[in-house]
């Protein structure tokens, strides 16, 4: 065998070794991961819970950058434009991947097709609290009737136009058959303060930011989006309980990064996440926040974002909702 051969199989060998190591380097730097909330919101703070679990499972620093802005499309398209060596993350939502693409005229991404999908985060259950002139006992099925006898009477406010209060209200009376005004406010905590002085009748919130109004006694909590009954509320039924199983899925949120990161890195991060959110210190973490850790493969989470962007699809076309500017 001449000496030409040799240095060729020997380089040829060489490199077939050092592929497993150069794939097994991975991470070899830090991880970071954009949250398109300001710091100390809900979506930051369950970014924040899994920050050192999830470096720990990668032996490696995991950063969380703020990225604040367009309704979290700033963010989203900063991570759509990385260079896809897993290095650049970012927390999706509902809202970025679900619910934007069918609102805005500008949506700068396609939120199935320019992301790479990691895994779920957590699940935020949501909960209709109404005022208790328009439910007595708190009873779903008087409210209901109130509805149903009253169609023009009745309203509902939101954080504003396009939001997931606004169309979750909408897919509640689609289901229902019933009729209540929009009343769109700038945050959920003034369409509360107007749900207290009696000017709206209902509020479609989530559980961790109502539950102190709920507790407080002036206002009803008539079902929650989960799949069970809540801890925290026991006596508040499910929509399923109530017929209403289309109504039951709660908000979610989930790790993405740019589309075409390579499937080994993919799974690594996704078993680091799902690691992290088994930790028991995060599993108190978000139970003091009000929502559960979402384990599961990044197959699954693609297709999640997948069909409930269908499903928002659906709803704005069934409300014949005019898309409009972000800025």
């Amino acid at each position: 065998m001449n000496k030409t051969l040799l240095t060729t199989l020997f380089a040829a060998l060489g490199a077939g070794l050092a592929a497993p190591a150069l794939a097994d380097s991975f991470p070899a730097a830090p991880i970071t991961i954009v949250v398109p909330m300001a710091a100390g919101g809900p979506t930051d703070t369950a970014a924040r819970a899994i920050q050192q679990a999830m470096g720990t499972a990668l032996g490696q620093s995991v950063v969380i950058e703020n990225k604040a802005g367009a309704a979290g499309l700033i963010a989203m398209n900063f991570v759509r434009r990385a260079k896809p060596d897993g290095y650049t993350l970012g927390v999706a939502s509902a809202t970025t991947h679900a619910i934007a693409p069918n609102i805005y005229t500008e949506a700068p991404y396609d939120s199935v097709k320019d992301f790479s999908f990691v895994g779920a985060l957590i699940t935020a259950p949501g909960v209709l609290v109404v005022a208790p002139s328009v439910a007595p006992k708190c009873d779903m099925q008087a409210f209901l009737k109130n509805l149903k006898a009253n169609p023009d009477k009745y309203s509902y406010g939101s954080a504003g136009a396009g939001s997931l209060s606004h169309l979750n209200g909408a897919r509640f009376l689609q289901a229902t058959g019933t009729n209540m005004l929009h009343v769109p406010y700038r945050g959920l905590s003034n369409a509360m303060n107007d749900l207290y002085a009696g000017q709206v009748h209902a509020v479609f919130d989530n559980v961790s930011s109502a539950m102190t109004h709920i507790k407080s006694g002036k206002v009803c909590a008539m079902a929650v989006q989960a799949p069970s009954r809540l801890d925290s509320l026991p006596d508040v039924p499910t929509y399923a309980e109530l017929g209403l199983p289309e109504l039951n899925k709660p908000t979610w949120y989930g790790i993405v990064g740019p589309a075409g990161m390579p499937k080994e890195r993919v799974q690594a991060l996704n078993q680091a996440l799902n690691k992290a959110l088994a930790s028991p210190e995060v599993a108190t973490l978000y139970q003091r926040q009000g929502v559960a850790a979402a384990a599961g493969s990044a197959d699954d989470f693609a297709g999640k974002v997948a069909s409930e962007r269908q499903m928002w699809a659906d709803t704005t076309a069934r409300m014949k909702f005019e898309k409009f500017s972000v800025k």
